[in-house]
């Protein structure tokens, strides 16, 4: 069938206007030799995938004709009318794709279309597309290197970002990398997306060398380098020594040798197979593949041959086509792998090869718990939701091994060590008891946490004895601080009788300390504490006589709030019975003065009205006398004024909103290290505030001294962080910034959360991507 488009697409030209406003966003547009070179191979690049979708259209058709199933039948049709429809579609998105690719930001880092940062289960289509991805970009990187090589330098000369293999605007990467993202919301059956991806490297992959020549031919015409020596010779050998694909083999189904990451690798099938024929024979060669029960059968007996311990602590991945090879052989028998039985096998080694380098575990465990990669291998060929399965028994068996052992450090004689021990029989137990029940897993998962609980019990009495102190230390600062921010408000510039100041300091402080200890700032308790302080201040300082009815009414309530505190402290009897004759003795003696300031109030109130009546009954003979009157009396009533005033400036006491600011900003006064200027915009100090307690990190001590250790607890009243060991003893504390300069400095490093199982399928989707910068 034909592409119904015809070969004048206005497809390029549909793009100019996108094109336009996205050179304006970001700020401009691109140097002229480079904006031939990207209109010419995007013009090229666009016939090409037209061609893909009209390649792509007569094989769905003839695989849904031989489907062996309904539902594979429909699900080959339905992609069949999906992209007929959506082609056009397709095309100019990844035409527009192409054209973005020349935007290069400087140090940009390829978006991961699969989040594999997010991923916590990987499932068997979204694993063999990725390959299937990745593969086809390794073979045009090493196919085309030459070309791209040169490409790479010319527009290095030309794009203000660093062009380097991997964001080059015509690499692979970029160019399958748009396809991927334009087919992307397609809804196609696996098999026809797989297909999908066949046709486009058949077509436009392994035509970029053809794209290359004419893309450095044109820079050579603009002058961009034109002496750069272009050597071709070994891409025609390289392109030919490529394993070709079986007649037999079906559409949508890569080579065997082409299929995976280990191809090609010593000891794969295609390598290894003995020069009798006997041995792992390359699928789609005439022998019928190894039905899956055989396949268990032979792991089981590489399973049973496994040493039982390995007396270094050393373990190194297995190869397991090697073992079946040298199995088959010695029998005398040939067999084939199924393709999904070969998936599972490479995907499990990917997975034993993550483990083996996790920095999170210790040699000697990674040890015991390499030695599990026959055993979970089968569980994967017997039960294929192993990898979909988030809580299958064998899976949270390996998690709950190794998230025992995250802060676990091997000292001398760690054989002896229970954990270790512990470890060991229950691999031990996994290869001596499992054939094909999975049940050994979820039994030996029960014993495991059983005894992790016990452990972890013993630990975290001591941890709690460590954060206990600490946080009663912590407490403690802080409260003092606390007060002492309270009493220096309400005694800040006041001259404050003796007696009171004995009250506040040997009474009410620590009353105000108990309070903040056992109930917090927050607490009524505290907020009626400090009134009380606030209201003995002001009652030796108010203004008289204004203020006497108030402090009358104050004071019995006072006496009560003031004989609690004496109690609570613990004061004894003799400065109990001192304090309050002292501070009787001044309640007496502004009393006193209250009353005396009455009086003379009253006798001038009496003499201004006599002087005023004198004045009347004089007013024509004797105005100048109520002058001399006011002279007789101005000098009381300017001591009265003085008087009062000078009450009025002393009894001007911060109110309760004052006294609570005060306390909280005690709470917000940051740490200071001598020596380090740490600002807030720090990335190091921010991340202060992102770690999670009980998380584990790696502190280094000098060259040599080296140990884990987990944050246990946080202390905020001071900012303190608390790290202890696996045993619960206490190893570092730091305050936030000097935590900030243990980051910073790589001193203290954060360890990988997350379950093992879980971290490692998400490292095989990195490091298969990876491989794209790496091949060449």
């Amino acid at each position: 069938m034909k592409d119904s488009e015809g070969p004048s697409s206005n497809v390029v030209s549909l793009q100019r206007g996108s094109r336009d406003m996205r050179e304006s966003q970001l700020g401009g547009g691109l140097p002229a030799a480079v904006e031939v070179v990207r209109d010419k191979a995007q013009q090229q690049l666009v016939e090409l995938v037209k061609q893909v979708f009209a390649k792509v259209d007569d094989s769905l058709f003839a695989m849904g004709e031989k489907a062996h199933g309904q539902d594979e039948q429909d699900g080959l049709f339905q992609a069949l009318r999906l992209l007929r429809v959506e082609r056009r579609r397709v095309v100019e998105q990844f035409a527009d794709k192409c054209a973005q690719a020349f935007y290069v930001q400087e140090a940009a880092d390829d978006e991961d279309p699969y989040e594999a940062d997010n991923l916590s289960l990987v499932h068997n289509d979204d694993l063999e597309q990725l390959v299937a991805v990745d593969t086809m970009v390794a073979n045009a990187k090493r196919d085309f290197a030459e070309s791209l090589s040169a490409i790479s330098l010319r527009f290095d000369t030309l794009l203000s970002a660093k062009i380097y293999d991997k964001n080059n605007p015509l690499g692979p990467d970029a160019i399958c990398d748009a396809f991927v993202e334009a087919s992307r919301s397609l809804d196609l059956h696996i098999r026809a997306r797989l297909t999908l991806l066949k046709k486009f490297e058949q077509v436009v992959m392994a035509n970029l060398g053809t794209l290359y020549d004419m893309c450095n031919s044109l820079f050579v015409e603009q002058g961009v380098l034109p002496t750069l020596k272009h050597q071709r010779s070994a891409r025609p050998q390289r392109q030919a020594a490529r394993p070709q694909r079986p007649q037999g083999a079906g559409e949508g189904q890569a080579a065997p040798e082409q299929g995976g990451v280990y191809a090609g690798s010593p000891g794969s099938a295609a390598s290894v197979s003995g020069a009798s024929g006997h041995g792992l024979i390359p699928l789609g060669s005439g022998v019928a593949p190894m039905a899956p029960q055989d396949l268990l059968s032979h792991l089981g007996a590489l399973q049973s041959h496994l040493p039982q311990s390995y007396g270094d602590g050393q373990v190194e991945l297995l190869n397991v086509n090697s073992l079946l090879q040298n199995r088959l052989v010695e029998a005398r028998e040939s067999a084939s792998l199924a393709k999904m039985d070969s998936d599972i096998i490479k995907l499990v080694e990917m997975l034993f090869s993550f483990i083996l380098e996790d920095r999170n575990l210790a040699e000697p465990i990674k040890s015991q718990l390499g030695r599990l990669q026959l055993p979970l291998l089968k569980v994967a060929i017997g039960d294929k939701s192993f990898f979909s399965k988030g809580g299958h028994p064998a899976r949270k068996l390996l998690n709950e091994l190794a998230d025992a052992c995250t802060g676990w450090q091997a000292k001398d004689n760690y054989e002896k060590d229970p954990l270790y021990k512990k470890i060991s029989e229950v691999v031990a137990r996994v290869l001596a008891e499992f054939d094909q029940d999975i049940h050994i897993f979820s039994t030996l998962l029960e014993s495991f946490r059983e005894f992790i609980l016990r452990e972890r019990k013993r630990a975290e009495r001591l941890e709690r004895r460590i954060v206990d102190e600490a946080d009663g230390k912590a407490k403690t600062q802080a409260a003092r601080a606390r007060v002492a921010a309270v009493m220096d408000a309400l005694m800040a510039e006041r001259d404050v009788p003796p007696v009171v100041a004995d009250w506040l300091q040997k009474v009410w402080s620590n009353m105000l300390f108990l309070t903040c200890i056992k109930e917090g700032t927050d607490s009524e308790t505290w907020s009626r504490d400090v009134r009380t302080a606030r209201d003995l201040v002001w009652s030796v300082h108010a203004p008289m006589p204004e203020s006497r009815k108030q402090l009358l009414g104050l004071l019995p309530a006072l006496q009560d709030r003031l004989k609690a505190g004496v109690e609570a402290v613990s004061l004894n009897t003799f400065e109990a019975r001192r304090l309050f004759a002292g501070l009787k003795e001044i309640y007496r003696e502004r009393f006193a003065l209250a009353q005396r300031l009455m009086q003379e109030r009253s006798r001038q109130v009496e003499q201004e009205v006599r002087a005023m009546a004198e004045a009347a009954s004089q007013a024509e003979t004797t105005a100048p006398e109520p002058a001399a009157a006011a002279e007789v009396s101005a000098p009381l009533a300017e001591d009265m004024t003085a008087s009062e005033a000078a009450q009025e400036a002393v009894a001007e006491l911060p109110e309760m909103e004052a006294l609570e600011q005060a306390v909280a900003e005690v709470e917000l006064q940051p740490d200071s290290l001598e020596g380090e200027d740490i600002p807030e915009t720090d990335t190091h100090w921010q991340q202060t505030f992102r770690l999670a307690q009980g998380s584990w990190f790696e502190l280094k001590r000098g060259e040599e001294e080296q140990f884990r250790c987990r944050l246990a607890a946080v202390i905020k009243d001071i900012d303190q962080f608390i790290f202890v060991n696996r045993n619960g003893a206490k190893v570092a504390e730091f305050t936030r910034a000097e935590l900030a300069v243990a980051l910073r400095k790589g001193e203290l490093m954060s360890m990988d959360d997350g379950m093992l199982f879980e971290r490692a399928l998400q490292s095989v989707i990195g490091t298969v991507r990876q491989s794209r910068g790496e091949m060449h």
